[in-house]
C-alpha cells in the first residue's frame, strides 16, 4: 500500500529541519522570503505560511514584522516549557519526579564542582543566608530554589538546565510540604537540613566532588524521609 502523502506544508518544516541538521543555518539566520520559499519547494505560499507558522509556535523560528522569518533565539525556554508539559501529561508521580531530580542535580554538580567564580561563591552564600534567615517562609523557600538553579546553572549543560526547570514547575508545591514537614519536626531537624545546603555549596566551591555527592544525598535522603504529598 502507498502511503499517504504529507501536507504541501511538511515540505517547508522538511526543509528548515534539514537546513538546521545540515548546520546550513544557526541561529538568529535568516529565511529565504515566503515566495522563493514556495518555488524552492514547489508549494503554494499558502502553504509556506502555514508551514511557518507551525515552525514559530514550535519555538523554532520568529517572524519579525517587516524583516523577515528568523531562527529562533529562544531554544532553551521552548525546550522547558515542552519539557513540563510532557512530563505532567506522563502523569509521573512524586516519586518518579523526585528521583529524576536527583539524577539531574547529580550530573550538575558533577559538571560545576570546581568551575565557580567569585560571583558564583557570593551568589551561592547569598542564598545560604537567605534560606536560614529570611524574614518569612516565602522568602526562605525562595532562597532554598535559586541556591539549587544556579548549582544546575553553574554546569553550563543546557539540556540539564532546561530538564531542571522544568521539573521544578512541576514539584514547587511538594517542596513546599517537604520544608513544613521538616519544620515541623523540630528546629534540630531543620538546622541539619539547613547545614546539608551548606555542605553542599561548600564542597562544589571547594571542587570537592565526592563530598558534593555526599550532601547531594544526603539532601535527597531528607526529601524521600519527609515527602508529604
Amino acid at each position: 500500500m502507498n502511503e499517504q502523502p504529507g501536507r504541501p506544508s511538511d515540505k517547508v518544516i522538511e526543509y528548515v529541519e534539514t537546513m538546521i541538521m545540515a548546520g546550513r543555518v544557526k541561529t538568529g539566520s535568516r529565511l529565504p522570503t515566503e515566495r522563493d520559499l514556495a518555488q524552492m519547494l514547489g508549494v503554494s505560499r499558502t502553504a509556506v505560511r502555514e508551514g511557518i507558522h507551525l515552525l514559530e509556535i514550535s519555538g523554532i523560528i520568529e517572524c519579525r514584522q517587516g524583516s523577515g522569518n528568523y531562527i529562533a533565539y529562544h531554544f532553551d525556554r521552548t525546550l522547558e516549557s515542552v519539557l513540563t508539559m510532557m512530563y505532567a501529561l506522563d502523569d509521573l508521580n512524586d516519586e518518579q519526579i523526585r528521583e529524576f531530580r536527583y539524577a539531574i542535580e547529580r550530573q550538575a554538580i558533577t559538571l560545576a564542582t570546581g568551575n565557580a567564580g567569585e560571583n558564583d561563591r557570593e551568589y551561592l552564600e547569598h542564598c545560604l543566608d537567605g534560606l536560614v534567615n529570611g524574614e518569612t517562609e516565602e522568602k526562605r523557600i525562595e532562597s532554598d530554589r535559586m541556591l539549587h538553579q544556579h548549582l544546575v546553572q553553574m554546569s553550563g549543560n543546557r539540556m540539564v538546565i532546561a530538564n531542571f526547570h522544568a521539573l521544578n514547575r512541576l514539584i514547587e508545591r511538594s517542596i513546599r510540604n517537604v520544608r513544613k514537614s521538616i519544620r515541623d519536626q523540630g528546629e534540630e531537624t531543620f538546622d541539619v537540613f539547613h547545614n546539608v545546603h551548606r555542605d553542599l555549596v561548600n564542597a562544589v566551591l571547594a571542587g570537592d566532588l565526592g563530598q558534593a555527592k555526599a550532601a547531594l544525598d544526603s539532601h535527597f535522603q531528607y526529601l524521600s524521609e519527609h515527602y508529604d504529598t
